[in-house]
């Protein structure tokens, strides 16, 4: 032993007897053929020259090795050789190891570093994970990644020829899988509808038979084409007891949206789903053809909570079904009514932000205009009819720009368009 050793690990009693030629006071004093039987070794002048492990007298250092979680730790110990800290070797976070701690957080650090070892050797290796636990090869499929696709092009609305395009492989095959196989649009196309139609049926004989009431939400939403449709959303609540919610009808509506058109749409598409006795309240906008729709609706839809008769009149028959109004509609209505009294003054401002966005020249002489007064430039939109707070957003966004939008309409229009009264309706 060198002398930096001595002063880091100082020598014991039995190592100062091996020293000096004596029999340590661990080691059996038989001599002769005995010792040379007990120990295995030709003579005692082997046993006794034999190495001598160093003992810790400490007792943390003898209670180490009873716990197995200590293979997975480093110790640390202090002048007097006792461990007062371990090293984790799989993240080298250091904890307390005292003898008076215990194991307990030792064994709890040691499991989740495991798992999150065990985790990215998974990614690494592009192994899949069983459901009990255990890992798995992971095998590439055809079939599983073109549903993928499809469920992808639906939630973000993409076109059905995203995967029929070079930059797709390039980007599938070098990033994520050299085994991917390009799908054209017309596979694609197939597949959506395989996809829907597989949809509708688990709907139909498996999460909606073991579903005891179901609320309805429905509108009508107008796309780019002018086309107007109707929808029909089911919110319920799953066997698991999980709140979910199922768009079950997306149909064209050409005819006028009177009521008797409305109700002819939503009974066909919960007859279809074989629900008419399940269904507790549907919410419809504050709208009178949606009332008259809920006249209609309201025989159809009795078969949950019933009907009643009235014993004075027989013919008179009381259907009992919740008609919820849809509360953003009442909201918006609310609001609209209230902003009829500012209405000239808000046209103002929306004739304004018209003007600016009618020609791309204005729109880059207003940015250069608001670069020179030291102010970063933005484009304004209009709000919308239909939604209550996009009047307070136009406006919202309006005020911190009050000098040089003003400034610069009034310049080019040639008269006084915004002034201070405008602004302060605004604020």
């Amino acid at each position: 032993m060198d002398d930096i050793d001595k002063a880091v690990y100082p020598a014991t009693i039995n190592e100062d007897l091996v020293d000096y030629g004596h029999v340590p006071d661990n080691v059996d004093d038989a001599g002769g053929t005995d010792a040379a039987a007990f120990l295995g070794l030709g003579n005692v002048t082997e046993a006794i020259a034999a190495p001598v492990p160093p003992v810790c007298e400490s007792q943390s250092c003898v209670s180490k090795r009873r716990s197995p979680v200590w293979d997975n730790f480093d110790d640390i110990l202090d002048d007097k050789r006792v461990r007062i800290a371990a090293v984790c070797k799989f993240c080298r976070h250091r904890l307390s190891a005292k003898s008076a701690a215990g194991t307990g957080h030792l064994l709890r650090h040691q499991n989740a570093c495991k798992k999150k070892v065990d985790h990215a050797k998974m990614v690494q290796t592009r192994l899949a994970m069983n459901p009990d636990g255990s890992y798995r090869n992971w095998e590439y499929k055809p079939d599983v990644a073109r549903v993928e696709l499809c469920k992808l092009i639906a939630r973000l609305d993409l076109p059905l020829s995203v995967a029929d395009k070079d930059a797709w492989d390039d980007y599938i095959q070098r990033a994520h899988n050299p085994r991917h196989v390009r799908v054209s649009r017309f596979s694609t196309s197939r597949d959506l509808e395989k996809l829907f139609i597989d949809t509708i049926n688990n709907l139909k004989h498996i999460v909606f038979p073991g579903v005891n009431s179901i609320c309805l939400t429905s509108d009508i939403w107008s796309g780019n084409a002018k086309e107007d449709y109707i929808t029909v959303v089911a919110h319920f609540i799953n066997s698991y007891w999980q709140l979910k919610k199922q768009v079950i009808g997306f149909r064209l509506i050409e005819e006028a949206h009177t009521g008797t058109n409305i109700a002819e749409r939503i009974s066909d598409v919960v007859e279809a789903f074989r629900m008419t006795d399940k269904i507790f309240d549907v919410s419809l906008d504050n709208a009178s053809s949606n009332n008259n729709a809920m006249q209609i609706l309201a025989p159809i839809f009795s078969g949950y909570l019933g009907v009643d008769t009235d014993p004075d009149n027989p013919s008179k028959k009381t259907y009992y079904v919740v008609h919820q109004r849809c509360a953003c509609h009442v909201i918006n209505l609310i609001v609209k009514s209230g902003l009829k009294r500012l209405k000239p003054y808000i046209e103002i401002f929306r004739t304004a932000i018209s003007y600016l966005n009618a020609s791309n020249k204005r729109i880059a002489e207003f940015k250069d205009y608001c670069l020179l007064k030291g102010v970063r430039p933005r484009k304004f939109g209009l709000d919308m009819d239909v939604r209550w707070n996009s009047t307070y957003l136009m406006l919202k966004h309006l005020i911190p720009y009050k000098n040089v939008f003003s400034v610069f309409i009034n310049g080019n229009i040639g008269y006084a368009t915004l002034n201070g009264e405008h602004w302060y309706v605004a604020l």
